[in-house]
C-alpha cells in the first residue's frame, strides 16, 4: 500500500485558505509531501503579515522511517539524520527511552528551479523530549549533537549548561533544534511552561545582553490573550537578540473566541492583515470519511473498520500556536502555526459545525 503524506494533504487542502497559503506554496507543499510518508501530526509555517508568502512544512515522526532519506538527494543532513535515527530507535539506548519524536522541518523556497528541485531539500530537526525523562538533559543532548556531527565546543556545552540549570520554577525544556539546513550553527532551545513575569530574569540570568523592560511591557498586553508560553532562544557561545514568544490556547475546539481575541489583537496593532485573520479562523474543525470517500486514504481502511463505532475516525485541523518574533530595535513579526493529523476519537470529545471548503486559484 503506497501511501504518503500527500495523501492526508489532500483531505485538509480544501480548507488552506490562499491568503495563508498561496497556490505557489501550495503546489511547492504537494511537491514535497509525495515525497514524505505519514505523518502523526503535521504543522505548516505562515506567516502573517501581506509581504511573506512563504510556507514552511514540520513533520512529526514517533519512528525514522528507513525510506525517507532514499526519496532525496543525499547530502549532509539526511546522513546526520539516518546516523541518528540509527541509535534513536535502538529500543535499547538512553534516546530511545528519553526522546518522544523526531520533527523534521523544511524551509521551502520561494520557487523550486531545476537547480534547486524538490529532492534537493534538506531538513533541519527538532528532538522532542518525553517530560517523565530521568536521564541528564545535559548528556542527551551532547549525546544527540555528537550523533548529528553537530560541532561541540566547550563555549557551547557551558552556555547549554547554565541555560539548562537556569530554568525558573515550573519551565522545562521541550525541544531543541539543530539548524542543519541552514547556514547558522546555533542550537534552537525551547522551553515550555514558562511565565512571562519570569523572561526577563531568566534571559539576564543566560547572558542575553538586550533591555528586557520592553519585552516586558509587551508579555503584560499579550498575557490575557493566551493560556500558555513557550520560550524559543538560540545559542552558541552566546544568546542570540532574536527570540520567539510561542503562544498556546488551549480547548480550542470548543471555544473559538479565545483565539479570536488573540488575533484581533495582532490585527489591531499590525501583526496580521485582517484577511489572514479570517483565514486562520475558518481553518479549525474536523473531516469525516463521508465528507470525502473519494480522497480517504487507504491505510486508514482497517483501522476504521477495526474501531467501529467505538471512535470516530477523524482528520482534525486547529491552530497550533502563535509565534511572536522579538527582536530588540526591530519589527515584530508573528506566525501561525496550521496543524493537522488523523485520529481515532471518542464521538463524545467531538464538536462539529459546519464548514464550507476554501477553493485555491
Amino acid at each position: 500500500m503506497n501511501v504518503s503524506l500527500e495523501d492526508y494533504l489532500k483531505i485538509i487542502t480544501p480548507y488552506l485558505h490562499p491568503e495563508l497559503v498561496t497556490p505557489q506554496a501550495l503546489a511547492q507543499i504537494q511537491a514535497l509531501a509525495q515525497r514524505l510518508p505519514i505523518s502523526s501530526a503535521v504543522s505548516l509555517e505562515c506567516r502573517l503579515n501581506g509581504t511573506e508568502p512563504d510556507v514552511d512544512l514540520h513533520a512529526s515522526f514517533t519512528h525514522f522511517p528507513t525510506e525517507l532519506s532514499g526519496r532525496f538527494l543525499p547530502n549532509f543532513a539526511w546522513q546526520a539524520c539516518q546516523n541518528f535515527a540509527q541509535k534513536w530507535m535502538d529500543s535499547a539506548s538512553s534516546l530511545h527511552q528519553s526522546i518522544n519524536n523526531l520533527i523534521l522541518e523544511f524551509d521551502l523556497p520561494e520557487q523550486l528551479t531545476d537547480q534547486q528541485p524538490i529532492e534537493a531539500i534538506s531538513p533541519s530537526p527538532y528532538i522532542m523530549f518525553k517530560p517523565e525523562t530521568t536521564i541528564s538533559l545535559q548528556e542527551l543532548i551532547e549525546h544527540s549533537l555528537r550523533l548529528f556531527q553537530y560541532p561541540l565546543d566547550p563555549q557551547l556545552t557551558t552556555k547549554l549548561k547554565h541555560c539548562l540549570s537556569s530554568l525558573p520554577d515550573g519551565a522545562k525544556l521541550a525541544n531543541i533544534g539543530i539548524w542543519l539546513a541552514r547556514p547558522t550553527h546555533a542550537l534552537r532551545l525551547t522551553i515550555k511552561e514558562i511565565l512571562f513575569e519570569q523572561l526577563p530574569i531568566y534571559l539576564e540570568q543566560i547572558g542575553w545582553e538586550y533591555p528586557t523592560h520592553a519585552l516586558a511591557l509587551y508579555g503584560s498586553t499579550l498575557s490575557p490573550f493566551m493560556d500558555t508560553l513557550a520560550l524559543a532562544i538560540d545559542i552558541d557561545q552566546t544568546v542570540h537578540p532574536r527570540i520567539g514568544l510561542e503562544c498556546f490556547v488551549t480547548k480550542q475546539f470548543h471555544d473559538q473566541s479565545r483565539w479570536q481575541q488573540f488575533i484581533d489583537h495582532l490585527v489591531k496593532t499590525g501583526l496580521c492583515t485582517p484577511g489572514k485573520r479570517n483565514a486562520l479562523l475558518d481553518w479549525t474543525g474536523f473531516t469525516q470519511r463521508s465528507d470525502c470517500p473519494e480522497l480517504w486514504p487507504a491505510n486508514l481502511t482497517y483501522g476504521d473498520i477495526l474501531m467501529g463505532s467505538n471512535a470516530l475516525s477523524l482528520f482534525w485541523r486547529r491552530i497550533n500556536h502563535i509565534k511572536i518574533v522579538y527582536q530588540p530595535s526591530q519589527p515584530l513579526s508573528a506566525k501561525a502555526y496550521l496543524a493537522f493529523g488523523h485520529s481515532w476519537i471518542s464521538a463524545e470529545n467531538v464538536v462539529f459545525e459546519e464548514k464550507p471548503g476554501i477553493a485555491q486559484a
